[in-house]
């Protein structure tokens, strides 16, 4: 399914039905939308972040332009990219690569925030912001990933947002299978919006410019 993030005449609701279907659009306008997953693992918020920023190892190669994750390379830090090298070979003479996302905010261990529009969302005038933080429970760790999506687009947000929804709820659960699935149930662990888990107490005047 090398063509998994090619659009055009591909409409959006077949080119991201790759992954199990999750109902949980947490938020759903018209020209915004919030999908939001969880999951628990059996490993501490510094094991399961080393293995975050390896994104070749668990994000699935289906969701790409290349067809192939390991392809994949996360420069985890502000303004670091996200990004996937397209190799050259037949009908590519020259290496190409692809910006997925843009790191904005890096907290080791407990928070990571991304921008940017993933797969054939990059075709329209569309931003996303991907959330993923860390917190431990009883031994384990919960992780939430949230893609909040907003602006103008020619695709039905009715159908995009679930189809984003599946894809990203898919990553995660391949992250999770990685790190091992915790015992408590994902359902079990209260999730708070994450602007408010990544947000400072306090910003000093100069972050605003005063």
């Amino acid at each position: 399914m090398r063509a998994i993030f090619q659009f055009g005449a591909i409409a959006a609701s077949s080119v991201f039905a790759a992954g199990p279907v999750h109902a949980e659009v947490a938020l759903l306008k018209e020209d915004f939308f919030v999908v939001r997953h969880t999951e628990t693992v059996a490993a501490s918020p510094e094991a399961a972040w080393d293995v975050l920023l390896s994104p070749a190892d668990w994000w699935s190669g289906e969701h790409s332009f290349s067809g192939d994750a390991e392809n994949f390379i996360l420069d985890a830090r502000a303004g670091g990219c996200f990004c996937e090298m397209l190799p050259a070979g037949d009908g590519r003479p020259e290496p190409g690569s692809v910006r997925h996302l843009e790191v904005i905010f890096l907290d080791p261990g407990k928070a990571m925030r991304l921008t940017g529009a993933l797969g054939p969302l990059q075709s329209e005038p569309l931003n996303g912001v991907l959330t993923i933080t860390f917190k431990p429970v009883d031994g384990e760790t919960r992780i939430l990933f949230e893609y909040a999506v907003g602006g103008p687009s020619r695709f039905d947000p009715q159908t995009i947002a679930p189809a984003v929804d599946a894809v990203i709820g898919e990553q995660l659960e391949r992250l999770a299978a990685l790190l091992g699935q915790g015992k408590a149930k994902a359902d079990d662990v209260p999730v708070e919006a994450a602007p408010a888990e990544v947000a400072p107490a306090a910003l000093p005047p100069a972050c605003f410019g005063r």
